[in-house]
């Protein structure tokens, strides 16, 4: 990362943090941003799955919250990067340098997945209807 022309002769000011979506894009091209965007979209859509089956409202409602502080992130990075919002220094979840941003993200995680040992039981019956789109 950082080796693109864009990063390297400074065109974009701190392209390891608030512009890391920019300079991925430019390096990996339309194919590196699908992929990340795929990626981001197993991963929100894991977190809905695992809100959905929560024990209590609490669960529900903390993956929700993670989901869009998460989602918050990635639309307003992207959003300033392609400059359709203005700069505010938000970093690009699971990518951008910080170690304060990463580990509170992996903390965020990895409590949400702990909740998922407490989750409610699922039926057949609810299944069937995850598997044809029956909410």
């Amino acid at each position: 990362m950082g080796l693109g022309s864009q990063s390297k002769l400074k065109f974009l000011p701190e392209y390891e943090t608030d512009f890391i979506f920019a300079a991925f894009s430019e390096e990996w091209g339309f194919v590196g941003v699908v992929i990340i965007f795929g990626l981001y979209g197993i991963v929100f859509w894991r977190i809905i799955a695992i809100a959905k089956r929560g024990a209590t409202n609490f669960e529900t409602l903390y993956g929700l919250g993670l989901l869009s502080i998460f989602l918050a992130h990635s639309v307003i990075h992207v959003g300033m990067n392609i400059g359709l919002l203005p700069v505010t220094g938000i970093t690009m979840p699971f990518m951008s340098y910080g170690g304060s941003h990463l580990l509170a993200e992996f903390l965020g995680l990895g409590i949400l997945l702990g909740q998922r040992s407490y989750a409610r039981a699922i039926t057949k019956e609810e299944t069937k209807n995850e598997i044809i789109g029956i909410s």
